[in-house]
């Protein structure tokens, strides 16, 4: 078993001070004798200088080996490869530390290069498992003694915590990834058996007389449970060919104050709970996807609607901004949310925990109409206030503004 007493990133002769320095602290610690003490700590101060003239940089790691009721000091110097080989000179660092310690071996490991140093604790050294406790706590807990110290420790420290949000951030995208891939496969499974119930459904409310009233009120609800679960693989299929970079744009030129109305109109027939009243300025023409672009109008009036007591108004209003952009905006008198979940309501899977429990919902549609309005060269933005209501803003780049003849 190892016990991990102290490491030291190399990196200049400081820390050659400041390794033989622990070294020597360390051999006290361990009632070592002088000559094991000076032998040790001469040999690691060797080996480090070495790596640090050729490499520019290594890592000292001290530990407390135990072994068949036997106790060992040893130290593992780990360095890149250089790939410049130098002739050995006269004085070989190396050579000389090998004959002050009673172990010396080089390895390759991970890519790195090792040099591995070890001598014996003597019995009458007395160690036992809580004494090395008492020392790995003792080194872990040191406060620096110098300035280089303090400057060093707090380096490590912002190191560790960047270390840290790297590897939590690999393993985001790693999690999201197979997600994404998952539910790519699961999209393509479902679609085949979902369109041949769909078809068959239609098939039977087709028929007229040929079924009772319940069971073509019951096929009525299996073809409407239908059209849920399209959509919902649908939105599937759409994140992952986003992720992928595949979404794709079929772009006119359209008149917006039309399409609007128009595209909230066809909405409403599927949304009757709540009212729309639009109030559109200005006529633009715009190069838009008018079918994606009804995704995002779909997505964001259906999550008004779903957060909103019914009868209450959910209001669509437009207006021409500076730099050729007009600005769309969907407000509903519903529950509203909290600044934390403003900042994230546009992520992938993203749901409130408040709002997952008692709302169904994938967290998927907002992510999605983002992407499409930033596929469009526009942004989308939410004011909201918790139980107020909500407002969701996006802006589209316009070509020019509509003739008075086209305007509605």
């Amino acid at each position: 078993m190892n016990y991990e007493v102290t490491r030291l990133n190399l990196e200049n002769e400081m820390d050659l001070v400041l390794g033989h320095k622990r070294s020597i602290r360390l051999g006290a610690m361990l009632n070592l004798s002088l000559s094991s003490q000076t032998a040790f700590t001469t040999a690691i101060s060797e080996c480090c200088r070495e790596v640090i003239e050729k490499t520019g940089s290594g890592l000292l790691i001290v530990q407390i080996a135990k072994e068949d009721n036997k106790f060992f000091l040893t130290a593992t110097i780990r360095y890149k490869d250089p790939g410049n080989h130098h002739k050995p000179s006269r004085h070989n660092p190396l050579e000389y530390a090998k004959r002050l310690v009673s172990h010396f071996v080089m390895y390759t490991d991970d890519f790195l290069n090792n040099i591995e140093l070890r001598i014996n604790i003597p019995q009458s050294s007395r160690l036992t498992v809580e004494k090395i406790v008492e020392i790995t706590d003792y080194f872990r807990n040191e406060n620096p003694s110098t300035p280089y110290e303090q400057i060093k420790q707090k380096k490590e420290e912002l190191n560790k915590i960047a270390s840290e949000q790297e590897e939590q951030l690999i393993r985001s995208r790693y999690v999201n990834e197979k997600k994404t891939e998952f539910l790519s496969i699961a999209s393509h499974e479902l679609k085949t058996p979902l369109t041949t119930i769909k078809a068959f459904t239609q098939l039977a409310l087709a028929e007229g007389d040929g079924c009772s009233e319940t069971i073509r009120m019951y096929l009525t609800k299996i073809n409407l449970q239908s059209d849920k679960l399209n959509k919902l693989i649908q939105q599937l299929l759409d994140i992952s060919k986003v992720e992928a970079g595949q979404i794709d744009f079929i772009m006119e030129d359209v008149s917006m104050n039309s399409y609007i109305h128009e595209t909230v109109a066809l909405l409403a027939k599927s949304i009757p709970t709540n009212p729309f009243l639009i109030d559109l300025k200005e006529d633009v023409i715009a190069g838009i996807d008018k079918l994606r672009l009804e995704q995002v109008f779909s997505n964001i009036l259906v999550n008004a609607a779903k957060y909103s007591k019914e009868r209450t108004p959910i209001r669509i209003t437009s207006a021409v901004e500076p730099g050729k952009f007009l600005r769309i905006s969907i407000r509903d008198e519903g529950i509203g949310m909290s600044e934390q979940n403003m900042r994230r309501v546009f992520e992938k899977f993203f749901r409130a925990e408040e709002i997952a429990r008692s709302y169904s919902g994938l967290g998927m549609g907002l992510y999605i109409a983002s992407r499409i309005i930033d596929g469009h060269g526009g942004r989308i933005w939410i004011d909201s206030e918790l139980d107020v209501g909500s407002i969701f803003h996006f802006t589209l780049p316009y070509l020019r503004l509509s003739t008075p003849s086209s305007q509605d």
